[in-house]
C-alpha cells in the first residue's frame, strides 16, 4: 500500500551529487527543487474528413462574403465621375432639335443626354427626336393635362402621347441631386428620354395598353439603350431588377400613376 509522500526524506541530489535530507521537496544543501510540473501536453487533434471539409466550407464562405461586398461596392460606385460629361463637352454639344424649356442647367443636361445618345446609340437618338416634340422641366410632382392634375408618383417624366410634349421631373434629370452632375445622371436622363419616346411610339401605333405592361415595354427599350451606350452597371442592374418582376410591390407607384392617367 502506497501512502502519502513524506515531507522529508533522504535522496541523492542530482545537482550537488550528495545524499541529503530533502525537506519540502528542496535539497537542504544547494536548494535544488525535487518537485517539477510533469503534466503532459494535450495530444494533437486527429485528422478527420469532416473537420477538413468544415474548414474548407468556412473559408469559401468568408471568401464569397468578402468578394460580394467588394464587387457590389465597385458596381454601385460606377458612374460617380465626370469623364463622359467632359468628353461630350470638349467634343462640342449639338443643340437639341426640339425646344427645351427650363433652367440653364436643365437645358445643359438635356443636351448632354441627347448628344450621348447621338454618339453611342444613334438609332435610339433618332427615335427620341421623332417622338419628343418638346422637353420641359417640372420641379413639382404634378402636371396639368387639360383640366386635370396628374400626380407623377414614382415616375421621372411624363409625355403627352398625342402631342409628344414631354416634361421631366427632378429624379429624371437630377438623379444625384440638384447641385451635382455625374456621368450617371446623363446616362439616366438619356434612358428616361428613350422611355418616354417609346410611350409615344406605342400610342401612335395603337399598341398603348397602359399599366405595368406598357411600363415594362418602355423600360425594356430604355434598358437596350443604356446597354448599347455602356451605361454604369448600377443603372442597368436597377432596370434589370424591374424587368425580372415588374409586379413587385415596390413598383406600385407606377401602377397608381397609370390608373389616374387612364381614367
Amino acid at each position: 500500500m502506497i501512502g502519502a509522500e513524506p515531507d522529508s526524506f533522504l535522496s541523492r541530489c542530482p545537482n550537488c551529487r550528495r545524499t541529503v535530507l530533502v525537506e519540502d521537496g528542496v535539497c537542504s544543501r544547494c536548494g535544488f527543487p525535487f518537485v517539477c510540473d510533469l503534466e503532459k501536453p494535450a495530444p494533437p487533434e486527429r485528422w478527420s474528413l469532416g473537420s477538413f471539409l468544415s474548414r474548407v466550407t468556412l473559408f469559401i464562405g468568408l471568401l464569397a462574403f468578402s468578394l460580394y461586398f467588394t464587387l457590389t461596392g465597385y458596381t454601385f460606385g460606377e458612374g460617380y465621375t465626370a469623364r463622359t460629361v467632359t468628353e461630350l463637352t470638349e467634343a462640342g454639344l449639338e443643340a437639341a432639335p426640339m425646344p427645351v424649356v427650363g433652367p440653364a442647367d436643365f437645358e445643359h443636361r438635356v443636351e448632354l443626354a441627347l448628344n450621348l445618345l447621338a454618339q453611342r446609340a444613334p438609332a435610339f437618338y433618332t427615335r427620341v427626336c421623332d417622338s419628343l416634340t418638346s422637353i420641359g422641366y417640372v420641379p413639382e410632382g404634378t402636371v396639368k393635362v387639360g383640366a386635370r392634375n396628374i400626380y407623377l408618383t414614382g415616375v421621372a417624366a411624363y409625355i403627352d402621347p398625342a402631342t409628344g410634349a414631354t416634361r421631366v421631373r427632378i429624379p429624371g434629370a437630377y438623379l444625384s441631386g440638384t447641385d451635382v452632375l455625374f456621368d450617371r445622371d446623363v446616362f439616366y436622363l438619356a434612358g428616361v428620354l428613350v422611355h418616354e419616346a417609346r410611350h409615344r411610339e406605342l400610342y401612335q401605333s395603337g399598341l398603348s395598353v397602359g399599366g405595368i405592361a406598357e411600363e415594362y415595354e418602355c423600360e425594356s427599350t430604355a434598358y437596350d439603350a443604356l446597354t448599347r451606350m455602356g451605361a454604369p452597371r448600377a443603372l442597368i442592374y436597377s432596370l434589370a431588377q424591374f424587368l425580372q418582376n415588374p409586379y413587385h410591390k415596390r413598383y406600385q407607384a407606377w401602377k397608381r400613376y397609370y390608373e389616374q392617367y387612364h381614367r
